[in-house]
């Protein structure tokens, strides 16, 4: 295995978001000046590409996300307006530039045809991403909208918020399920882990807060280290994630045992924006106030994980052949049964932890009809 790198990205100005393409080997950054880049990276020096950069607003980019097969690109600017980009060719497809009244802040695919977005005054809304159309509109919080995280299985949203709160929705209903108490500190960032089981949250005062599933309430348990704010979560496995703090240091936790791992990089004493995972899982890539987007080879990380998922199921699948061979040869239950009560009474995988690669679904016509 290399560890060849793909050159860091340099601009001129603060890298606000980025976002990495669902499937192919390209990353979008927004700027602080309003400018979009897109561009392939490639291992090696010199080896990267830029395929297009626009500047469809004045005021500063605040987020982006790809569509569901990677055609589109959404846009979230300071001036409340969202956005759909060709990530083709980069032209604008539609801009809704009264889509909130304040900056947003956030912004998630959640589903195929369905995103949300977070502004500065604390209002969620969600899109249907095939018409262009407002569904809900969530009025909860008093400040602003930190970070999204989402869970496809009950369809519930998770927000942070600069009020001290996160607040539980499932997107089905028109009104939020809950809120948690106030932790009297800016909440900066969300991931939900361990199967839906637990949620973590970082904080201004460098505190991850962790939630369980359905108690929300208070954090069931906290986490010390960061001599920080936590600015920016990603997954990289069900039990372990990784931080960006405004010290500029990226680092790798483990969930419950909590325990500090080790560092994957820094930007030196730079505030880190953004931290995320590409699509194969390679690299980890982070922006920051250095005017920087740095890429950092994480295989070593997720390797591991890998290979044991596929023993996992190997194992699985010799099992499941070794039941049929009992049923054909006609053995008594003291083979079948027994293996049988175990599989019942075993926690079942989620599908949502490190699933398996598939085929992007045809792309609907939307967001608005141009994609």
């Amino acid at each position: 295995m290399t560890n060849l790198q793909p050159d860091t990205l340099t601009y001129k100005s603060t890298v606000f978001d980025f976002a990495f393409h669902p499937s192919q080997d390209i990353i979008a950054t927004g700027l602080i000046t309003g400018h979009i880049n897109c561009v392939k990276y490639v291992p090696g020096s010199g080896n990267n590409e830029s395929l297009w950069n626009i500047r469809p607003s004045k005021k500063s980019c605040r987020g982006l996300a790809f569509n569901y097969d990677g055609s589109g690109l959404f846009t979230a600017s300071k001036d409340g307006a969202i956005g759909a980009l060709d990530v083709g060719t980069g032209a604008e497809l539609i801009k809704k530039a009264d889509a909130h009244d304040h900056p947003i802040n956030a912004i998630k695919l959640l589903t195929e045809n369905t995103l949300a977005t977070g502004d500065d005054g604390g209002t969620i809304k969600l899109w249907d991403v095939r018409t262009g159309s407002e569904t809900m509109e969530y009025s909860d919080h008093t400040d602003f909208i930190s970070d999204f995280d989402y869970d496809p299985d009950s369809k519930t949203l998770v927000a942070s918020s600069g009020q001290g709160t996160i607040s539980i929705y499932d997107i089905r209903k028109p009104t939020m399920l809950t809120m948690s108490e106030n932790q009297d500190d800016e909440l900066l960032s969300i991931c939900i882990v361990k199967d839906r089981r637990k949620v973590v949250v970082g904080s201004q005062e460098g505190v991850l807060n962790i939630y369980s599933w359905g108690d929300w309430g208070d954090c069931t348990d906290r986490f010390l280290g960061h001599p920080n704010s936590i600015d920016t979560i990603c997954k990289i496995d069900e039990d372990t994630i990784a931080t960006g703090s405004s010290d500029g240091i990226i680092r790798v936790i483990d969930i419950l045992p909590n325990k500090f791992q080790g560092v994957v990089g820094e930007h030196e004493d730079f505030p880190i924006e953004c931290i995320k995972i590409s699509h194969d899982r390679t690299y980890l890539a982070s922006s920051s106030h250095d005017d920087t987007v740095r890429f950092w080879d994480i295989r070593y990380l997720t390797s591991d994980m890998d290979e044991e998922e596929e023993e996992e199921e190997s194992e699985e699948t010799q099992d499941t052949a070794g039941d049929q061979d009992d049923d054909n040869n006609g053995e008594g239950p003291s083979g079948g049964m027994d293996v049988d009560s175990d599989d019942s009474d075993a926690p079942k995988k989620k599908s949502n932890r490190r699933p398996k690669k598939q085929a992007p679904a045809p792309s609907n016509p939307g967001f608005f009809d141009d994609l």
